[in-house]
């Protein structure tokens, strides 16, 4: 059963259409661990650099949504990645982000989650297979209800050029009634 990490923050409840897609989600990649958008805001906030304090800790955050879509808003530093890639490709687009020396997490998200479980689950399996995969060292999770929820909750990203914004790509027509109207922007025009 996939398990979500969770922090005391707490924040508005996702709608209904959220939270039924992020329960089938869950029933379609069960093996993948999720993380809660405060627990993500959690460790951005804690593995920022600050002059004097040394990192204990690495963050790696995985878009695993189309150019068109991270143009438009993303959460920032986040390496985007192809999610139709094969696992190997993956790993080369973000071999040189990962710390095997401290503990590092990676955080995978896309539109609500279904390419980002991809991305997890291909991450997981190369991990496994070159046997770098040590949960004590390194854990990989997809963003639950990932950029739409992020969005929803007024919570920090940017556009292609570093500036902030509120808003992010609808994905699709469908999908997109789960992103609050105000925060649809299909192009930084």
């Amino acid at each position: 059963m996939a398990e979500s990490v969770d922090s005391e923050d707490q924040t508005e409840s996702p709608g209904i259409g959220m939270k039924i897609t992020i329960a089938g989600l869950k029933k379609k990649f069960p093996t993948v661990k999720n993380l809660t958008t405060q627990a993500l805001s959690a460790l951005v906030n804690k593995c920022k650099p600050s002059e004097g304090v040394e990192k204990s800790e690495n963050l790696l955050i995985v878009d695993a949504r189309p150019d068109e879509e991270y143009k438009v808003g993303h959460i920032e530093n986040a390496k985007r990645v192809n999610f139709d890639a094969d696992g190997g490709e993956i790993m080369n687009d973000i071999q040189d982000s990962l710390n095997f020396d401290m503990k590092t997490t990676v955080v995978c998200y896309c539109s609500v989650g279904y390419r980002s479980s991809m991305v997890v689950e291909k991450i997981v399996k190369q991990l496994k297979d070159k046997g770098q995969y040590d949960e004590e060292k390194i854990n990989v999770y997809n963003l639950e209800g990932s950029i739409f929820k992020w969005a929803n909750e007024s919570r920090p990203m940017v556009d292609i050029n570093n500036k902030e914004t509120k808003c992010t790509h609808p994905y699709n027509a469908v999908f997109g009634k789960m992103l609050n109207k105000e925060l649809r922007k299909t192009s930084l025009d």
